[in-house]
């Protein structure tokens, strides 16, 4: 990192400022807020009427999952900028707040690429213990509603992250067993199915190396699904 001073200024807010929520306009969701998948979703005709879902779980045709998930104007907080890379770049901002709430108040078409670990509906609690003072702190992984509940709680925040990318952009979602087979179907709704880059396992193995010790297989993977917001100009960062 350069010494120069005049290199490390930071424009705009820094560490502990808040920001003030975007003038914002409450509208109807457009006609084409989700992608067209007539020929995808359109059953054979020997099979006669079959219902199928073609929109994401949660989702209003006039409000989108603002009906479920109201907008809320708040300020949020900048806990840290970070810098790393180019030092001409500038730092990125580490936001203090609900996502979905900070992610609404954030420009669209702004974001290149976006990789989320979200919670895994693995219906356990997690006892984590955080910082140099041993910090207990508490993490629920158990849903109310089951996993409908889950996946318009996660597909809510995908379609503002969608809003937020690129016309290159990309998005990578870091998910298990649990409900990887859930999300991939949510995702091809609110992305297309087209615009699947591909599907990446993530094997991390087990000190048996990955024999079974029991009745069941041992679990030795993740999946991270990968998307683009238009795969005929996916750039790969």
């Amino acid at each position: 990192m350069t010494s120069d001073s005049t290199e490390n200024e930071v424009s705009g807010p820094v560490k502990g400022d808040f920001v003030a929520p975007p003038d914002y306009e409450d509208r109807d969701e457009s006609a084409d807020a989700l992608p067209e998948q007539e020929e995808f979703w359109r059953p054979p005709v020997r099979f006669g009427s079959v219902p199928v879902e073609k929109e994401p779980l949660g989702w209003d045709r006039r409000r989108g999952f603002r009906k479920l998930f109201p907008s809320v104007s708040l300020p949020f907080q900048v806990a840290e900028r970070v810098r790393f890379g180019h030092s001409d770049l500038e730092p990125n901002r580490l936001l203090w707040g609900d996502n979905l709430h900070v992610m609404r108040q954030l420009p669209s078409e702004s974001i290149d690429l976006i990789y989320i670990d979200p919670p895994f509906f693995s219906g356990r609690q997690y006892n984590v213990i955080f910082g140099d003072q041993n910090e207990l702190r508490s993490f629920s992984d158990i849903w109310e509603g089951g996993m409908p509940g889950y996946l318009i709680w996660l597909n809510a925040r995908l379609y503002e992250m969608k809003r937020l990318l690129k016309k290159t952009g990309s998005i990578f979602v870091h998910c298990d067993w649990h409900a990887s087979h859930y999300i991939k179907v949510e995702m091809d709704k609110i992305f297309g199915y087209e615009n699947l880059i591909d599907q990446i396992i993530w094997h991390y193995g087990t000190p048996s190396g990955g024999r079974s010790s029991g009745r069941k297989p041992v679990k030795v993977h993740d999946v991270i699904f990968a998307y683009a917001i238009n795969y005929g100009t996916y750039i790969l960062y």
